[in-house]
């Protein structure tokens, strides 16, 4: 299964994952819609582009009906640290931003970088 996007957008989005990439330092970063099918991935050694995509899907899936049954509103990001890692998903609509690393000293400044990118994205993909 393929989702279809024309060549500028998927320039595009080649753009925006190179711009977070040069201002965070993640081992994986990509865009996934919903039903956890990669549009854009960039992934170093060792990391499953495949699993991240479908773990995000499922993550995504799971946070909607956490802030749904809370009545917290639309889910926007999440954040799930480990004792070796972080992995950051951020919501844009029908699709999903991820940013994942083993170095947690910069998870602020990617989380922000991460949210920042959103509007971006929908702007892309819309």
């Amino acid at each position: 299964m393929s989702i279809d996007i024309s060549d500028y957008q998927k320039r595009e989005l080649v753009k925006l994952l190179t711009k977070i990439s040069r201002e965070c330092e993640l081992e994986a970063l990509g865009i996934v819609n919903r039903q956890g099918i990669s549009l854009a991935f960039f992934v170093g050694a060792g990391a499953d582009k495949d699993l991240l995509s479908a773990i995000s899907a499922a993550i995504a899936s799971t946070g909607e009906s956490v802030t749904n049954k809370l009545q917290h509103g639309h889910l926007n990001d999440m954040l799930i640290r480990g004792d070796r890692g972080f992995t950051i998903l951020a919501i844009a609509g029908e699709y999903i931003l991820i940013g994942a690393s083993k170095e947690a000293h910069a998870i602020g400044l990617t989380l922000n970088t991460i949210r920042d990118s959103v509007p971006k994205l929908r702007e892309i993909l819309s």
